[in-house]
């Protein structure tokens, strides 16, 4: 069924039509301000000032709002959305400078009082700034994208090591799916950890219990040749602790990247020691 375009074009053209608007009256509002201050009486002008800064930041922000709203709309469902808030404040900061300049007025105190908050904010908020630079500094430099298997073993926390598949790269953090449950990482800490990236999910990943005298290379070895991996697909096995009482047990880690679903009851089977040996070549 064919849709009609014309009612999105529309929108677009009425959402530039609005910004563009908004700044030919916020022109014209400063090149008309003398005219209006002559013809009020003295003790009048302050409240009038005062009229025209507000009028002057309702024309800004509303253009400020549109201009956003046409930018974002292409990168609504992508990283980048994130950054619209931040985008937005940077505007109606630029712009309440700017409409202060215009009025002539003296901005000398405000930017000493402004570095000095700019100060304070700084260092009581440097993890959170330092997560919003750093995520600014991944969507730049792209180690990876969402969709990746990422594996990341970072500072934090005492250097835990996060295994899954980037759900999403926000402003703050960065989300990785963890065998389903969803981990949020500061994106400052993900930028200072050792990353392994790979476009093969993680097919499987489970505690096993074996006998302390269990061989992890064989037993590798073994689940590759039985589940006839590709290049680039591999088996990982990684101890975890060694329980010394009651005969031992040895604990592992078992991960299983491959680009098709795994047959767990053969992985089963082979850590048993009970898989059926392949079927023999025909002969002749």
């Amino acid at each position: 069924m064919l849709t009609n375009p014309r009612p999105a074009r529309s929108d677009r053209r009425g959402t530039w039509l609005t910004a563009a608007i908004s700044v030919a009256a916020l022109a014209a509002l400063f090149a008309v301000r003398q005219q209006i201050l002559d013809l009020v009486p003295k003790g009048d002008q302050l409240l009038v000032q005062l009229g025209i800064f507000l009028l002057a930041v309702a024309l800004g922000g509303l253009a400020i709002r549109a201009f956003i709203s046409r930018v974002f709309s292409h990168l609504k469902g992508t990283s980048l959305y994130g950054w619209r808030p931040v985008a937005t404040w940077c505007l109606y900061v630029v712009l309440g400078l700017g409409v202060l300049s215009a009025l002539q007025i003296n901005l000398t105190g405000l930017l000493a009082a402004g570095a000095i908050l700019g100060v304070v904010v700084g260092v009581a908020a440097q993890t959170s700034l330092g997560s919003v630079f750093a995520g600014l500094v991944l969507l730049m430099a792209r180690p990876f994208v969402v969709g990746n298997w990422v594996h990341i073993r970072t500072y934090l926390f005492g250097g835990i090591e996060y295994s899954g598949i980037v759900t999403h790269i926000g402003v703050v953090y960065t989300t990785v799916d963890v065998g389903g449950r969803p981990v949020r990482i500061p994106n400052s800490g993900v930028l200072m950890a050792a990353l392994t990236v790979t476009h093969i999910p993680l097919q499987v990943d489970i505690e096993l219990q074996l006998a302390p005298e269990t061989s992890l290379d064989q037993l590798g070895q073994r689940l590759e040749r039985r589940l006839h991996l590709r290049p680039g697909e591999t088996v990982s096995l990684h101890p975890v602790r060694l329980q010394a009482q009651e005969g031992g047990q040895l604990s592992c880690q078992l991960q299983i990247r491959s680009h098709l679903p795994v047959d767990l009851a053969l992985v089963s089977q082979v850590i048993l020691g009970k898989e059926q040996p392949p079927p023999a070549a025909p002969i002749g």
